[in-house]
């Protein structure tokens, strides 16, 4: 067995950094002009020496990328000189400074702001996308002004919009732990559909949607809706009212029998004038549980025509909403926005903002500068094949050279995505409705 040689450690004075995919989202960030936007938007620095708006922004957005959890983590932004050389030149500032600046500016308004720079982005989404699955998430917290939630623990509860098939969040409301996850839902609608540039056709909901305002605004508005019903008494008698004969096996996409069945009933959701169709799914049980039933229910409402979705069609498509909660799985464990540093709401809130602009700017990345199997990978699968990798940068009067360590194939895709934005960059942005 050969034995282990001792090593002789030393600080190299080569710059070197393992973040040598970041400044692909650069790239981004300077073609769609998202500093200039911050800085428009938010309040001018006191002095012509302070850090601007745009640096504090646009640390958080790399440190959210690079899979920071505390402020203090700035740190290794600032002991990477390589990274700061890849970048356009900014200032970064120190954790206290990022606290500081939070309290400061965090509040609703500054939240709304983002989000309008936030539309650039959605403005130049390429790839179709049309339904929208709206959600909340409970974030744990202890600090602070954190509120108590419906499942008793402390922390904030945000609304979240995001599109389906392209996985861009197109809109949020950062709210109180207290609030009720009902509330606010058709206010989301309505932000969503104003920020995104794609017309939004089929809104998705679990039963927190099943309200009479959702079914008439979407009704009113042209938009189909599959929501989860509650088992409510009158609902659960509708269902039960269907005959035997109506149920049918549930096929799957290759025509082999589910393991379910499939009915659909119509059902007077408050008024006579207000039908939906009900759309349900029976499982048998193993094990009777009440005296009354054999099967296990799950329901879906919808204004979805048989003729364009039969019954099978409409379980599936609300199936989809599955994608939702992995997206809202990667935002809180892999954004880490699931870790709030602040103990103020308002702080938090802004806070919570710049980590979905990071996220839509890495969606931005994978639809843009790679290949379409890319699409849907997750960001933890993102910074290990392309942004995380580890390099020398050999700095030239004209240009800077990358020496990347890293198998090809990990340099291909980040040749590639790099040559596809500096050579074949986004279209610019339109401008936007307000």
């Amino acid at each position: 067995m050969r034995a282990l040689k001792p090593f002789k450690i030393t600080r190299s004075k080569e710059k070197l950094s393992n973040r040598i995919g970041l400044p692909l989202i650069e790239q981004i960030i300077e073609h769609l002009k998202i500093r200039k936007a911050i800085d428009e938007k938010f309040p001018k620095a006191g002095s012509n020496r302070a850090i601007l708006a745009s640096d504090y922004i646009t640390t958080l957005i790399y440190m959210f990328i690079d899979g920071a959890v505390h402020l203090e983590d700035v740190n290794h932004l600032h002991s990477d000189e390589a990274f700061q050389d890849m970048l356009k030149e900014m200032q970064l500032p120190t954790s206290d400074a990022i606290g500081d600046w939070l309290r400061r500016h965090g509040s609703k308004e500054t939240e709304k702001l983002l989000w309008e720079v936030m539309q650039t982005i959605l403005t130049v989404v390429e790839k179709p996308g049309s339904i929208l699955d709206i959600d909340a998430t409970i974030i744990q917290s202890e600090k602070g002004d954190a509120q108590r939630t419906y499942k008793g623990n402390y922390g904030y509860q945000p609304l979240l919009g995001i599109i389906a098939e392209n996985g861009m969040v197109v809109g949020s409301d950062f709210r109180e732990g207290n609030a009720s996850p009902q509330s606010g839902l058709i206010e989301l609608i309505e932000q969503c559909r104003r920020n995104y540039s794609q017309e939004i056709k089929i809104v998705r909901s679990d039963s927190a949607g099943w309200q009479k305002q959702i079914v008439d605004y979407c009704n009113e508005n042209n938009l189909g809706f599959t929501i989860s019903a509650d088992q409510s008494t009158p609902v659960l008698e509708a269902v039960l009212s269907i005959p035997e004969e109506q149920w049918s096996d549930a096929v799957a996409l290759d025509g082999i029998k589910e393991g379910y069945q499939i009915a659909q009933t119509e059902y007077s959701f408050g008024s006579k004038k207000r039908k939906v169709r009900l759309v349900v799914k029976r499982e048998l049980l193993k094990k009777q549980i009440n005296l009354f039933s054999n099967y296990r229910y799950w329901i879906v409402a919808t204004n979805l025509k048989e003729e364009d979705y039969d019954n099978n069609q409409i379980i599936k498509l609300h199936q989809g909403r599955g994608s939702m909660e992995k997206k809202i799985g990667e935002l809180k464990h892999q954004i880490n926005l699931n870790h709030l540093p602040m103990g103020q709401f308002n702080s938090n809130c802004l806070y919570f903002t710049v980590g979905l602009l990071a996220y839509n700017l890495l969606q931005l990345l994978k639809l843009v500068g790679l290949p379409e199997e890319y699409h849907n990978k997750t960001v933890k699968t993102l910074r290990y094949q392309l942004l995380k990798l580890a390099g020398k940068l050999v700095l030239h009067a004209r240009y800077m050279i990358l020496q990347i360590a890293a198998p090809i194939k990990n340099i291909q895709l980040f040749t590639e995505a790099y040559y596809k934005l500096r050579f074949a960059p986004l279209p610019l942005p339109e401008t936007r409705r307000v």
